[in-house]
Parts: C-alpha cells; sequence; structure tokens
C-alpha cells in the first residue's frame, strides 16, 4: 500500500475523514457528541494526514497550532489502529514540527495521553508538570515539550 502525507483544508472531505478517525478513537467510547470535537481554532491551525493509496483513505492524522510567537502546539494526533507500529505517527511528527520550526517555533509541546509518553519521548520531548484527567474525556494525560 502506497501512503501520502499532505497538508489538508479545514472542512475539506479529507479533514472529516480526519474528524471521524479522531471521534472513533478518542470520543466515541466516552459517549460524546461528535459535533463537540471541533475546536474554533482548528479553522486557522495546519493539518496533515497521511493519505492511503488505493481507497484515498486517512490513516493518520496531526494538527499543529500556534500558543504565542514562539510556542507552537500539536492537537489530536491519531493513528488508524490497524497501522500503527509502522512510522506514520513519527511522519506526522517531523513534519508539523518541521513547519513549527519553519514558521520561528523555539518550543512545541503537545499534552500526551500518559499511555503514549514514551512515543513522544523518543522523539526527544520531555514531560513537564503532573498528570492531568482531560475535560472532556476523563483520560490521563501529561504536557509534554520540546525545544526546537
Amino acid at each position: 500500500m502506497n501512503y501520502q502525507t499532505k497538508f489538508i483544508e479545514y472542512g475539506s472531505d479529507e479533514y472529516y475523514q480526519a474528524a471521524q478517525l479522531r471521534y472513533r478513537l478518542f470520543y466515541q467510547e466516552h459517549n460524546i457528541p461528535f459535533d463537540s470535537i471541533f475546536e474554533p481554532q482548528e479553522k486557522q491551525d495546519s493539518h496533515v494526514a497521511i493519505i492511503a493509496d488505493p481507497g484515498n483513505s486517512v490513516i493518520a492524522y496531526g494538527r499543529l497550532g500556534q500558543n504565542s510567537l514562539q510556542e507552537f502546539q500539536i492537537y489530536q494526533m491519531v493513528v488508524m489502529p490497524e497501522f500503527q507500529g509502522q512510522g506514520l505517527g513519527m511522519n506526522i511528527l517531523q513534519t508539523l514540527s518541521k513547519v513549527a520550526l519553519e514558521r520561528g517555533a523555539s518550543l512545541l509541546t503537545l499534552n500526551a495521553r500518559t499511555t503514549k509518553v514514551q512515543f513522544y519521548q523518543n522523539a526527544g520531548f520531555e514531560t513537564v508538570g503532573e498528570v492531568f484527567f482531560s475535560g472532556t474525556t476523563g483520560v490521563p494525560h501529561i504536557k509534554m515539550q520540546k525545544k526546537l
């Protein structure tokens, strides 16, 4: 199977495929309404997806937002379970990191599920502060950051 990493537009068909993937893996089990997963800042954020060919299906996704002039944040990293362990998440992470660096970032942050801390540590992120529980899902997370 061939994969293509690409930037996708907010509101596009690919964006909604990514939203459905996010919903299925992060929110559905918590009975959270689909429409509540969208955040207002998503419109101006950068969206990267990995598309599988054939079928043009979104199989991995991540979002990059800007918190301040030099701090950027990664949101909603997700890879379809059947494609995990193939480097797709790292591909998304590296693509978003490169964009942040090109836009002048010196610090990249994210809130990781505690079960994914090792993945982000392998990419050079460090934990910051204490574990907290998502206000939406109750899943334990911890803030992580990487100096660029």
